[in-house]
């Protein structure tokens, strides 16, 4: 397995991507309640750095057990866009500090 340091941004983001969005969706619904509103957050943010999105579209905020189904759809958008280096490590960042959040 490669180091991190050799992983390019896209690999960083996808594997940051698929912790948290495993994480979410391993947890149980009756402790969801607060995990799923910062999950929530992180999808806003997360579409606000999506290519192509100038804010005209509100994100509609789902039921808490789909809160990792909604993060990953809005990842794949974002990765979709082919986001530069710079807006790949605001993403992993975020997505990171979402996790690291969850109990």
């Amino acid at each position: 397995m490669p180091e991190v340091a050799d992983r390019s941004p896209a690999e960083g983001f996808e594997r940051e991507l698929d912790r948290v969005v495993d994480r979410l969706r391993g947890m149980l619904v009756s402790r969801l309640a607060d995990p799923a509103d910062r999950a929530f957050a992180a999808s806003q943010a997360l579409l606000a750095l999506t290519a192509g999105n100038a804010g005209a579209h509100d994100l509609p905020r789902i039921a808490d057990h789909a809160a990792g189904d909604q993060l990953a759809v809005i990842g794949h958008d974002f990765a979709a866009g082919q986001p530069s280096d710079e807006q790949y490590a605001a993403a992993t960042a975020l997505l990171a500090d979402l996790r690291r959040s969850l109990p």
